[in-house]
């Protein structure tokens, strides 16, 4: 039987969910542009930069990354299910709220109750100003 392999190592903070790569915490924007020079990225004005991936898939479900430099530094990476997000017609707080829920559900059942590590940190948020809901990692 083939063992599950989480998202995440919780010891080195390197993270999975984008097929055939690891993002490291030493991962760098021009190292991951150089490997996706076509994939959409955000330059933001103040340092910030991201790098997003559509429709990776994990463990039967699929998955939209983002990757957030400061600078060359890897700052954080939100991702979220795709198969949970519905249109703004049927948003409602409630269900963001139940999507929070699974998410921080969804993240423990992958690496245990600490989140918290000396690396970083994982959670999920949902985020009132924007109406959406996310997981996180982010690094020190």
């Amino acid at each position: 039987m083939k063992s599950k392999v989480p998202f995440l190592n919780v010891e080195k903070g390197d993270f999975f969910l984008i097929k055939e790569v690891i993002i490291t915490k030493d991962t760098t924007y021009s190292s991951l542009r150089e490997q996706f020079p076509t994939h959409e990225i955000w330059e933001v004005g103040t340092g910030y930069y991201w790098i997003y991936f559509d429709k990776c898939p994990f463990e039967g479900k699929l998955f939209h990354v983002a990757v957030c430099f400061d600078r060359e530094r890897l700052f954080s990476i939100e991702f979220s299910m795709n198969e949970r997000q519905t249109s703004w017609e049927d948003w409602s707080e409630a269900y963001e709220l139940k999507t929070e829920k699974y998410y921080k559900q969804w993240i423990s059942s992958q690496i245990g109750e600490a989140h918290s590590f000396d690396w970083g940190s994982v959670g999920a948020h949902y985020d009132r100003k924007g109406g959406s809901t996310f997981m996180w990692v982010t690094y020190k």
